[in-house]
């Protein structure tokens, strides 16, 4: 497979992480905030219109998060290049020797490892590029793009938040909080499966952590939602 292809197949992975925990936030905090509603006694158009709101919310939230911290993560990455570039220019017998050092401790002679080192000091980008890489790690895949990091977090959270929220728009609220967790508890299942397989986890044992991360938010959501309906001594007011 050729580098580049097997570089986007990395990147792509890594888009995964924000795809997860955007979707998985965006269920969980709207399952909770509706089952909360529902249990106040809220009519169909507060639920609705509490649930749109935090999914706009969340959603800019989460991906001005993600953006933030692929940014500064990025712009630290891309500091220490350019220092050990510097000191690849400045000190290139050093870092010649390290390089060395490097494919010696993995099996190369000392002399096969030199001609290598010779060989790819001709070419100094690709030089500089193989000692940050193999002497130092710092391999370019896994940095995300910040625009990227913030849209795939973005969408993820509003398909999850879009999922809870579908049955209150078409059923009774008493059935809406049922299908609604039940399809949270569904859908968090797969992406929990899909995430262990990635991971080379249980699927079966990842789903489950996922459905009863889903099954909690749903219960203590309600229980708020009850407590509050207790205190203020009946269903909450429309207006």
């Amino acid at each position: 497979m050729p580098t580049d292809e097997k570089r986007r197949r990395i990147e792509a992975k890594g888009r995964i992480r924000e795809f997860v925990f955007g979707i998985q936030d965006g269920l969980i905090s709207t399952v909770g905030l509706l089952a909360g509603m529902q249990a106040a006694g809220a009519n169909r158009f507060i639920i609705l219109m509490a649930g749109v709101t935090s999914i706009l919310s969340g959603a800019f939230s989460m991906s001005a998060g993600a953006y933030l911290s692929s940014k500064a993560e990025k712009e630290i990455f891309d500091n220490e290049l350019k220092k050990e570039a510097e000191f690849v220019e400045q000190e290139p017998y050093l870092a010649q020797e390290g390089l060395l050092e490097f494919l010696h401790r993995e099996g190369l002679s000392r002399e096969a490892g030199y001609r290598i080192v010779k060989l790819l000091h001709q070419q100094k980008s690709v030089f500089v590029a193989t000692f940050q890489e193999k002497v130092l790690g710092l391999g370019g895949a896994d940095i995300n793009n910040p625009l990227k990091a913030a849209l795939v977090m973005a969408l993820s959270f509003v398909i999850g938040g879009a999922i809870p929220l579908a049955p209150f728009l078409l059923l009774p609220l008493d059935a809406a909080l049922l299908v609604a967790a039940a399809l949270t508890g569904a859908v968090l299942f797969g992406v929990g499966m899909f995430k262990g397989r990635l991971a080379g986890q249980s699927m079966g044992r990842s789903g489950l952590e996922f459905l009863a991360i889903a099954l909690a938010a749903t219960g203590i959501g309600y229980g708020i939602g009850k407590a509050v309906e207790y205190f203020v001594g009946g269903p909450l007011p429309v207006g």
